[in-house]
Protein backbone atom coordinates (compact mmCIF):
# COMPACT_ATOMS: atom_id res chain seq x y z
CA UNK A 1 0.00 0.00 0.00
CA UNK A 2 1.23 3.30 -0.99
CA UNK A 3 2.41 5.95 1.55
CA UNK A 4 0.94 9.19 1.77
CA UNK A 5 3.46 10.72 4.90
CA UNK A 6 6.59 10.38 6.04
CA UNK A 7 8.03 11.44 8.86
CA UNK A 8 11.72 11.47 9.67
CA UNK A 9 13.11 13.07 12.81
CA UNK A 10 11.06 15.74 13.14
CA UNK A 11 10.87 18.36 15.95
CA UNK A 12 9.68 21.47 16.74
CA UNK A 13 10.70 23.98 19.74
CA UNK A 14 8.26 26.95 21.18
CA UNK A 15 11.18 28.86 22.93
CA UNK A 16 12.46 26.30 25.29
CA UNK A 17 9.69 23.65 25.15
CA UNK A 18 10.24 21.06 22.80
CA UNK A 19 6.78 20.47 21.75
CA UNK A 20 7.14 17.32 19.33
CA UNK A 21 10.46 15.54 19.91
CA UNK A 22 12.40 13.69 17.04
CA UNK A 23 9.17 11.66 15.74
CA UNK A 24 9.01 9.16 13.31
CA UNK A 25 5.64 8.05 11.66
CA UNK A 26 4.61 6.94 8.16
CA UNK A 27 0.74 7.32 7.20
CA UNK A 28 -0.70 5.17 4.63
CA UNK A 29 -4.74 4.65 3.39
CA UNK A 30 -7.09 3.78 5.95
CA UNK A 31 -8.08 5.46 9.22
CA UNK A 32 -5.03 6.14 11.87
CA UNK A 33 -5.73 7.51 15.79
CA UNK A 34 -3.53 9.50 17.48
CA UNK A 35 -3.95 9.20 21.41
CA UNK A 36 -2.16 11.68 23.94
CA UNK A 37 -2.87 13.72 27.13
CA UNK A 38 -2.81 17.64 26.52
CA UNK A 39 0.03 19.03 25.85
CA UNK A 40 2.12 15.66 24.34
CA UNK A 41 2.43 17.27 21.09
CA UNK A 42 -0.68 15.86 19.18
CA UNK A 43 -1.71 19.51 17.52
CA UNK A 44 1.40 20.36 16.69
CA UNK A 45 2.03 17.30 14.45
CA UNK A 46 -1.04 17.85 12.69
CA UNK A 47 -0.43 21.13 12.27
CA UNK A 48 2.75 20.17 10.69
CA UNK A 49 1.21 17.36 8.55
CA UNK A 50 -1.68 20.26 7.40
CA UNK A 51 1.31 22.46 5.94
CA UNK A 52 0.56 25.09 8.37
CA UNK A 53 3.55 24.92 10.50
CA UNK A 54 7.26 23.67 9.94
CA UNK A 55 9.46 21.51 11.35
CA UNK A 56 12.65 23.20 13.10
CA UNK A 57 14.15 19.68 12.02
CA UNK A 58 13.70 16.63 10.18
CA UNK A 59 12.12 15.72 7.13
CA UNK A 60 8.58 16.04 5.50
CA UNK A 61 6.95 14.09 2.43
CA UNK A 62 3.41 14.38 2.12
CA UNK A 63 2.09 12.70 -1.32
CA UNK A 64 6.17 12.61 -2.62
CA UNK A 65 5.83 16.16 -1.92
CA UNK A 66 7.91 18.50 0.24
CA UNK A 67 5.64 21.25 1.99
CA UNK A 68 8.83 23.35 2.70
CA UNK A 69 8.33 24.65 -0.82
CA UNK A 70 5.63 26.74 -2.06
CA UNK A 71 4.93 23.96 -5.01
CA UNK A 72 4.99 21.49 -2.50
CA UNK A 73 2.49 22.93 0.01
CA UNK A 74 0.35 23.60 -3.06
CA UNK A 75 0.15 20.62 -4.50
CA UNK A 76 -0.68 19.11 -0.52
CA UNK A 77 -3.20 21.07 0.25
CA UNK A 78 -4.99 20.32 -2.99
CA UNK A 79 -5.73 17.04 -1.71
CA UNK A 80 -6.01 18.27 1.95
CA UNK A 81 -8.88 18.23 4.11
CA UNK A 82 -7.68 20.00 7.78
CA UNK A 83 -9.69 20.52 10.83
CA UNK A 84 -8.05 21.89 13.96
CA UNK A 85 -8.80 22.11 17.45
CA UNK A 86 -10.40 24.84 17.49
CA UNK A 87 -11.57 26.21 14.28
CA UNK A 88 -12.07 29.90 12.90
CA UNK A 89 -15.22 31.03 11.48
CA UNK A 90 -16.46 34.12 10.39
CA UNK A 91 -19.56 34.52 12.45
CA UNK A 92 -21.19 37.10 9.75
CA UNK A 93 -21.20 34.38 7.09
CA UNK A 94 -23.94 31.77 6.90
CA UNK A 95 -23.32 28.35 7.19
CA UNK A 96 -23.78 27.87 3.18
CA UNK A 97 -21.24 31.41 2.66
CA UNK A 98 -18.26 30.23 4.48
CA UNK A 99 -18.27 26.72 2.99
CA UNK A 100 -18.23 28.41 -0.21
CA UNK A 101 -15.72 30.60 1.08
CA UNK A 102 -13.47 28.17 1.78
CA UNK A 103 -14.47 26.42 -1.80
CA UNK A 104 -13.03 28.91 -3.23
CA UNK A 105 -10.17 28.89 -1.60
CA UNK A 106 -9.54 25.53 -2.66
CA UNK A 107 -9.52 26.68 -6.18
CA UNK A 108 -13.53 25.68 -6.90
CA UNK A 109 -13.79 28.21 -9.73
CA UNK A 110 -16.70 26.81 -11.36
CA UNK A 111 -19.85 28.59 -9.82
CA UNK A 112 -22.37 26.01 -10.37
CA UNK A 113 -20.15 22.73 -9.60
CA UNK A 114 -19.01 24.96 -6.39
CA UNK A 115 -22.82 25.37 -5.25
CA UNK A 116 -23.52 21.94 -6.03
CA UNK A 117 -20.46 20.56 -3.72
CA UNK A 118 -21.63 23.30 -0.77
CA UNK A 119 -24.74 21.61 -0.92
CA UNK A 120 -23.69 18.40 -0.89
CA UNK A 121 -21.22 18.45 2.42
CA UNK A 122 -23.80 20.43 4.05
CA UNK A 123 -26.06 17.73 3.53
CA UNK A 124 -23.35 15.05 4.91
CA UNK A 125 -23.06 16.91 8.10
CA UNK A 126 -27.20 17.71 8.17
CA UNK A 127 -26.98 21.21 8.26
CA UNK A 128 -29.31 21.69 5.18
CA UNK A 129 -31.82 22.98 7.02
CA UNK A 130 -29.73 25.68 8.85
CA UNK A 131 -27.49 26.84 5.62
CA UNK A 132 -29.21 29.87 5.33
CA UNK A 133 -28.40 30.45 9.29
CA UNK A 134 -25.32 33.06 10.21
CA UNK A 135 -22.98 31.03 12.08
CA UNK A 136 -22.82 33.20 14.94
CA UNK A 137 -26.51 31.70 15.64
CA UNK A 138 -25.23 27.95 15.73
CA UNK A 139 -24.91 25.99 18.78
CA UNK A 140 -21.59 24.44 19.60
CA UNK A 141 -22.37 21.04 18.20
CA UNK A 142 -23.99 22.45 14.98
CA UNK A 143 -20.18 24.58 14.35
CA UNK A 144 -18.59 21.61 14.82
CA UNK A 145 -20.68 19.57 11.89
CA UNK A 146 -20.14 23.24 10.02
CA UNK A 147 -15.93 22.65 10.11
CA UNK A 148 -16.14 18.91 9.08
CA UNK A 149 -17.77 19.73 5.93
CA UNK A 150 -15.26 22.65 4.96
CA UNK A 151 -13.21 18.80 5.16
CA UNK A 152 -14.88 17.11 3.22
CA UNK A 153 -15.11 19.66 0.34
CA UNK A 154 -13.87 17.41 -3.18
CA UNK A 155 -13.39 14.51 -1.34
CA UNK A 156 -9.86 14.27 0.04
CA UNK A 157 -6.85 12.28 -0.82
CA UNK A 158 -5.82 13.18 3.37
CA UNK A 159 -8.10 14.11 6.16
CA UNK A 160 -6.28 15.59 9.00
CA UNK A 161 -8.57 15.59 12.18
CA UNK A 162 -7.91 17.51 16.03
CA UNK A 163 -10.51 16.49 17.52
CA UNK A 164 -13.27 16.28 15.65
CA UNK A 165 -16.33 14.83 17.43
CA UNK A 166 -15.66 17.60 20.17
CA UNK A 167 -18.60 19.23 21.47
CA UNK A 168 -21.15 16.38 19.36
CA UNK A 169 -23.96 14.50 21.49
CA UNK A 170 -23.77 10.83 20.98
CA UNK A 171 -25.87 10.55 18.24
CA UNK A 172 -23.90 13.16 16.25
CA UNK A 173 -20.70 11.01 17.11
CA UNK A 174 -22.58 8.07 15.77
CA UNK A 175 -23.31 9.70 12.47
CA UNK A 176 -19.38 10.95 12.08
CA UNK A 177 -18.23 7.18 12.25
CA UNK A 178 -20.79 6.52 9.48
CA UNK A 179 -19.96 9.39 7.67
CA UNK A 180 -16.23 9.23 7.80
CA UNK A 181 -16.45 5.66 6.39
CA UNK A 182 -18.57 7.01 3.52
CA UNK A 183 -17.49 9.91 2.78
CA UNK A 184 -13.85 9.56 2.18
CA UNK A 185 -13.39 5.99 0.73
CA UNK A 186 -9.68 5.04 -0.03
CA UNK A 187 -8.35 8.36 1.88
CA UNK A 188 -5.48 8.91 4.46
CA UNK A 189 -6.97 9.87 7.76
CA UNK A 190 -5.33 11.12 11.02
CA UNK A 191 -8.38 11.24 13.89
CA UNK A 192 -6.56 12.89 16.94
CA UNK A 193 -9.36 12.20 19.61
CA UNK A 194 -10.02 11.94 23.69
CA UNK A 195 -12.89 9.43 22.67
CA UNK A 196 -11.05 5.77 23.20
CA UNK A 197 -14.22 4.68 21.79
CA UNK A 198 -14.26 6.65 18.67
CA UNK A 199 -10.24 4.72 18.22
CA UNK A 200 -12.10 1.27 18.79
CA UNK A 201 -14.83 2.26 16.28
CA UNK A 202 -13.09 3.67 13.37
CA UNK A 203 -9.22 2.74 13.71
CA UNK A 204 -7.04 -0.24 12.25
CA UNK A 205 -4.14 1.42 14.06
CA UNK A 206 -3.57 3.62 16.73
CA UNK A 207 -0.94 5.83 17.49
CA UNK A 208 0.27 7.54 21.24
CA UNK A 209 2.00 10.54 21.99
CA UNK A 210 3.55 11.08 25.41
CA UNK A 211 5.90 14.12 25.95
CA UNK A 212 6.57 14.98 22.28
CA UNK A 213 7.61 11.39 21.21
CA UNK A 214 5.98 8.63 19.41
CA UNK A 215 5.41 5.51 22.34
CA UNK A 216 2.89 3.70 21.21
CA UNK A 217 2.19 2.13 17.28
CA UNK A 218 -0.28 -0.68 16.70
CA UNK A 219 -3.32 -2.25 16.48
CA UNK A 220 -6.37 -0.85 18.98
CA UNK A 221 -6.12 -4.36 20.82
CA UNK A 222 -2.60 -4.22 20.89
CA UNK A 223 -2.64 -0.94 23.23
CA UNK A 224 -5.48 -2.56 25.27
CA UNK A 225 -3.23 -5.92 25.42
CA UNK A 226 -0.64 -3.76 27.54
CA UNK A 227 -3.57 -3.84 30.50
CA UNK A 228 -3.87 -7.76 30.38
CA UNK A 229 -3.79 -8.78 33.54
CA UNK A 230 -3.84 -5.34 35.39
CA UNK A 231 -7.50 -4.50 35.61
CA UNK A 232 -10.14 -6.40 38.37
CA UNK A 233 -13.58 -5.22 39.61
CA UNK A 234 -14.58 -5.58 43.46
CA UNK A 235 -17.13 -3.91 45.28
CA UNK A 236 -15.14 -1.01 46.87
CA UNK A 237 -11.87 0.80 45.57
CA UNK A 238 -9.16 -1.69 46.61
CA UNK A 239 -6.71 0.55 48.03
CA UNK A 240 -3.64 -1.78 46.23
CA UNK A 241 -4.74 -0.34 43.01
CA UNK A 242 -2.94 2.54 41.39
CA UNK A 243 -6.22 3.93 39.73
CA UNK A 244 -9.82 2.84 40.19
CA UNK A 245 -13.48 4.60 39.35
CA UNK A 246 -16.78 3.27 39.98
CA UNK A 247 -18.63 2.30 36.66
CA UNK A 248 -22.45 2.16 35.63
CA UNK A 249 -22.93 -0.85 37.44
CA UNK A 250 -21.59 0.58 40.69
CA UNK A 251 -18.65 -1.75 40.93
CA UNK A 252 -15.42 -0.31 40.98
CA UNK A 253 -12.45 -0.89 37.78
CA UNK A 254 -9.51 -1.10 39.39
CA UNK A 255 -6.05 -0.84 37.31
CA UNK A 256 -2.54 -1.78 38.99
CA UNK A 257 -0.74 -5.33 40.19
CA UNK A 258 -2.95 -7.86 40.29
CA UNK A 259 -3.67 -8.88 43.96
CA UNK A 260 -3.12 -12.81 44.54
CA UNK A 261 -6.43 -14.29 44.61
CA UNK A 262 -8.29 -12.28 42.00
CA UNK A 263 -9.39 -12.58 38.26
CA UNK A 264 -8.52 -9.98 35.89
CA UNK A 265 -11.22 -8.54 33.55
CA UNK A 266 -10.76 -8.09 29.71
CA UNK A 267 -9.09 -4.66 29.18
CA UNK A 268 -10.26 -1.97 27.00
CA UNK A 269 -7.97 0.61 24.99
CA UNK A 270 -8.58 3.21 27.73
CA UNK A 271 -6.90 0.97 30.22
CA UNK A 272 -4.27 0.22 28.16
CA UNK A 273 -4.04 3.78 27.61
CA UNK A 274 -3.84 4.31 31.12
CA UNK A 275 -1.20 1.92 31.94
CA UNK A 276 1.06 3.21 29.10
CA UNK A 277 0.71 6.94 29.90
CA UNK A 278 1.75 5.99 33.43
CA UNK A 279 -1.66 7.94 34.48
CA UNK A 280 -2.55 4.84 37.00
CA UNK A 281 -1.76 6.39 39.89
CA UNK A 282 -3.43 8.11 42.68
CA UNK A 283 -4.99 11.13 41.85
CA UNK A 284 -3.08 13.02 44.65
CA UNK A 285 0.23 12.48 43.52
CA UNK A 286 -0.74 12.99 40.18
CA UNK A 287 -2.06 16.48 41.21
CA UNK A 288 0.90 16.94 43.64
Amino acid sequence: MTTTITVRAVTKRFGSTIAVDGVDLELRPGVTGLLGPNGAGKSTLMRMLATVAAPDRGALSIFGHDPATPGGRLEIRRRLGYQPQEPGFHQHFSCFQFVDYVAILKEWTNRRDRHDEVRRVLALVGLTDVSNRRISRLSGGMKRRLAIAQVLLGTPDLLVLDEPTAGLDPEQRLRFRELLGSAAPGATVLLSTHQTDDVAALCARVVVMLEGSMRFDGSPADLAARASGRVWLADERDPRASLAWVGGDGRWRNIGELPANTTPVAPTIEDGYLVLAGTARPFEESAA
